[in-house]
């Protein structure tokens, strides 16, 4: 009887497209583990370089909001007193300010409203989001952008290197736990206030005249930890470096590139006194200064009724290691007036282990600088 031809793929064609098909498989697998490996070692190489640049974007917004700042343990840290803004009109007589940001301020501490170089001081009685009770009436009317900070104070009396108490005018102006900066020394821990003695955790590494500026600190930076420089270590490294601010981490194992330390600002003082109408001062030392630096020259003190701004000029050049000024200085300034470049560098270095590239150290340098606004 006859049969139809029987059709269909013999054993021998089957195992053939069976291994075509195992190889077309794999090609496509293969092409996913690379683009796998590739996505992950971009999200390593990311994570490096977002790192530190948070970091320091977080610390620059800060300095940029900031009326003064201070710069210790050897550029490990930033201290910042920070101010705020009135959003506004207040009367005279009125009891509360609308403020921008009330975290500079603290209740039952004394604040300062500054039209120029007048001040009205206050006390805050409460706080309760950008609304800033008073404990008294203002005597007169303020207005909408003028600076609202922290009282500040000076020393009564000459504190010399080494000691851990000093008296200040005004001990209203600070309490126990309390950042200071003293002229350009700190941030400090303020351990007790007894009377005007005011004793801090650490001695002063430095003689202040009387008369130095001591003034609360809002925020603080901190490099914390024992790495200067992990290198590729730093996954071996448990004691650093972590930069804190106000004691939250901002960034983990991060260290000063080398060469630098993670803040650095031009500071140094006269040593020559300056009369009124001087177009040229003179420092301790011009390093880090350069032309077109915006500096300042002296320290805000609040007194009474009015402030003692310091003068802001900009530099036009460096000769014989005196700096030339746009324009004269409007008052005298005697030896050992703090001069500063109104900027702050922030410097950070990452190096981290991509285990997505087979162990490969990845490593990223961050250079900002942040200038003063306020």
């Amino acid at each position: 009887m006859w049969r139809g031809r029987e059709e269909g793929l013999t054993l021998v064609e089957m195992l053939i497209s069976l291994v075509l098909m195992s190889l077309v498989v794999l090609t496509f697998y293969s092409l996913i583990a690379v683009a796998v490996r590739g996505w992950s070692a971009l999200e390593g190489q990311i994570d490096v370089q977002q790192q530190p640049r948070v970091a320091l974007a977080r610390v620059a917004n800060e300095v940029r909001q900031a009326r003064d700042f201070v710069i210790g343990n050897g550029g490990r840290d930033l201290g910042l007193a920070k101010v705020t803004i009135l959003t506004q009109d207040a009367s005279a007589g009125a009891t509360t300010l609308a403020v921008e940001d009330a975290s500079p301020l603290v209740v039952g501490m004394p604040l300062v409203i500054l039209s120029l170089d007048r001040l009205e001081r206050g006390t805050v009685a409460a706080i309760a989001g950008s609304t800033v009770t008073l404990s008294s009436p203002l005597l007169r009317a303020h207005r909408r952008g003028e600076v609202v900070r922290r009282a500040g104070t000076t020393l009564s009396a000459g504190a010399v290197a080494g000691t851990s108490s000093f008296t200040v005018d005004d001990a209203t102006t600070v309490r126990g736990a309390d950042l200071i900066a003293v002229g350009d020394e700190g941030p400090l821990s303020v351990t007790s206030v007894i009377g005007n003695l005011v004793t801090v955790a650490s001695p002063l590494s430095q003689s202040h005249p009387a008369g130095d500026v001591v003034q609360p600190l809002s925020v603080m930076f901190r490099c914390e930890g024992s790495c200067a420089d992990p290198g590729v270590e730093v996954t071996r490294c448990t004691a650093g470096c972590t930069v804190a601010g106000n004691r939250a981490p901002l960034a983990e194992l991060l260290a000063a590139p080398p060469g630098r330390t993670m803040f650095t600002a031009a500071t140094s003082a006269l040593t020559l006194a300056a009369s009124a109408g001087a177009t040229q001062i003179c420092p301790a030392s011009v390093a880090g200064f350069a032309a077109e630096d915006r500096i300042r020259i002296g320290r805000e003190v609040h007194q009474t009724s009015d402030a003692v701004l310091p003068e802001r000029r900009m530099v036009t050049a460096i000769v014989a290691g005196c700096l030339v000024l746009d324009r004269g200085v409007t008052r005298s300034h005697p030896v050992g007036t703090s001069v500063r470049a109104g900027v702050v560098e922030l410097n950070a270095r990452a190096v981290l282990t991509n285990e997505a590239l087979g162990g490969q150290v990845q490593e990223v340098v961050v250079t900002t600088r942040a200038w003063l606004r306020n």
